[in-house]
């Protein structure tokens, strides 16, 4: 991604069984990527700084608990009842049709430069950056696409996202 992230939208979409990933930047350019059930299963653990198989934390202790603090800090405050704005003249340098995410690669993982790189079995994907600033927005906007989803993924309660009553002080 060449510039800084604008807007996110997930919408499940029933007649695919996905949820559509609708990413825009500042400058105008639109990725869009399809989900699916089980690349959500394995997605929310890694949002939550977790190892999808093996529930180990993918960082060191101390900074697990930071990281986590700030990521639910950053999802209660935002504003995720926006409706997406499309942009005036959309680029899209993945292509118009979505791309199916297959696969997550971590980079720079320990550095404050941490990227989550979702792609297709073939071609190029999306690079976010793996900091709370996007993980909690993420959390929230993907748990509002999952209740819409009814997809019961069995996940642990800890991967839950806490109830908007709960501010952190």
């Amino acid at each position: 991604m060449s510039d800084k992230i604008n807007q996110i939208q997930a919408s499940y979409h029933p007649a695919e069984d996905r949820i559509l990933l609708n990413i825009k930047t500042l400058n105008e350019q639109v990725y869009l990527a399809w989900i699916t059930r089980r690349f959500m299963k394995i997605f929310i653990p890694v949002l939550h700084g977790q190892h999808p198989t093996s529930g180990q934390s993918l960082f060191d202790e101390k900074k697990a608990q930071l990281a986590q603090i700030e990521k639910q800090q950053t999802q209660l405050l935002g504003d995720f009842e926006s409706e997406y704005q499309k942009p005036e003249n959309p680029n899209y340098p993945l292509g118009e049709s979505p791309i199916l995410l297959a696969k997550i690669t971590f980079k720079d993982i320990y550095s404050d430069q941490a990227q989550l790189i979702l792609e297709p079995e073939k071609g190029q994907g999306i690079i976010l950056p793996y900091h709370a600033d996007l993980l909690g927005p993420l959390i929230k906007i993907f748990a509002q696409a999952l209740d819409s989803a009814e997809w019961a993924l069995e996940l642990d309660p800890i991967l839950e996202v806490p109830q908007e009553t709960t501010r952190l002080q």
